[in-house]
């Protein structure tokens, strides 16, 4: 399992989680918000930066796109955590052929 706390300053603290079968995103707001997504329901998962250095994790998932800041410091455990995530695409038996 890898796990990475994207930004730290934010007011949301997100924090991701895979498991090899699931991508589960952890929000620290008041509602205790959480977003789970099987490998097969993801499209492409990559880390974007901008030209100001900002960095970015793009998830496009079945229904939507899911951007999250991510800090510099967790940059290397983030990076992790899409190679594994695209590793696990590509090998899913259970990709849904109707993702555009």
């Amino acid at each position: 399992m890898i796990e990475v706390q994207l930004f730290t300053q934010s007011h949301e603290k997100t924090i991701l989680t895979f498991d090899n079968n699931v991508l589960e995103y952890f929000y620290g707001n008041l509602n205790g918000e959480t977003k789970r997504y099987h490998v097969g329901q993801i499209k492409t998962i990559e880390l974007a930066t901008d030209k100001n250095g900002k960095h970015t994790l793009v998830t496009a998932a079945k229904f939507h796109t899911r951007k999250e800041e991510v800090a510099e410091k967790a940059l290397g455990k983030t990076k992790e955590l899409v190679a594994e995530v695209q590793r696990a695409i590509q090998s899913t038996p259970f990709v849904l052929d109707h993702i555009p």
